[in-house]
């Protein structure tokens, strides 16, 4: 049932998650290099997030080989307090989901109607998906996700990007090959424009469940003094399954507050745990 219930969990909502030297500059671009204590300091100077969003576009998603479904996609937040995601195709509610700190509601239309309200933790334990609203957060905002990292990083310049790692190659290898001796929660890295602090990309890999997150930022534009991508790219895998996500952002409206609007009751929905 996990399997089953999961793909349907992630169908919904992501139809809607020491310093080394530093080379290979491109002579072209005017960098100045920095170490890695200024550089995360600049990152951080450059990552102000809106109070308030409102976000309109489209979503298409691929699951392994299947054919690519195209639906519509709403957004709002309050940072640091909620994220509101709503999945339609032909003004059709497909999926709705209301996050917060620590707790989560839902709901699904298709194939099943099924809702969830609760505790996130008493989510992750029913359906085996950590879902945090940290990352969840930092991906609509074109965050780095640095300030959740507790790892101290491994600096380099790649593909005229500073590079940034928690663990290098062979040891990612091995803690993913469960050759480490050591328990490992994740393991991070990120591409950062060197000019403008844009992250453009992030891979977090999750040795546990073996599975893996790809998020690729592009079409950066400036929202008065707010700097955010218009179209984010997302892969997740594990070993059985493997999703495409590509969200293209028609309207972003900020630091306006929002509704957050939700059912009230549930009487036409079953539980998740009925739905087991």
């Amino acid at each position: 049932m996990r399997i089953s219930l999961l793909n349907k969990i992630i169908y919904g909502f992501i139809l809607c998650v020491s310093c080394s030297s530093l080379k290979n500059l491109d002579p072209s671009r005017n960098i100045k290099v920095l170490n890695e204590k200024k550089l995360l300091d600049s990152i951080k100077a450059h990552e102000i997030y809106p109070q308030w969003m409102k976000i309109r576009g489209n979503v298409s998603v691929k699951i392994n080989d299947d054919g690519e479904q195209e639906m519509e996609i709403n957004l709002r937040s309050k940072i640091d307090s909620a994220v509101w995601i709503n999945i339609s195709k032909f003004k059709k509610k497909i999926f709705r989901t209301l996050l917060k700190k620590d707790s989560i509601k839902m709901t699904i239309e298709y194939p099943d109607k099924i809702f969830f309200d609760g505790p996130t933790k008493n989510f992750i334990n029913l359906t085996g998906i950590s879902l945090s609203y940290n990352l969840i957060e930092e991906l609509i905002n074109g965050g780095s996700y640095l300030r959740y990292v507790d790892h101290k990083f491994k600096l380099q310049f790649l593909e005229n990007n500073y590079h940034l790692q928690t663990h290098f190659p062979k040891k990612t290898k091995k803690i993913t090959n469960k050759k480490a001796s050591k328990n490992t929660t994740y393991i991070y890295e990120s591409w950062i424009d060197p000019i403008n602090y844009y992250c453009n990309r992030i891979n977090i890999i999750y040795p546990e469940n073996n599975s893996e997150i790809n998020i690729y930022y592009n079409n950066w534009k400036k929202f008065s003094i707010y700097n955010l991508p218009t179209n984010i790219q997302l892969i997740i895998s594990n070993n059985d399954i493997e999703y495409f996500i590509s969200m293209n952002f028609k309207s972003i409206k900020l630091d306006q507050p929002q509704k957050f609007p939700f059912i009230r009751t549930f009487k036409d929905y079953k539980s998740f745990q009925e739905n087991e």
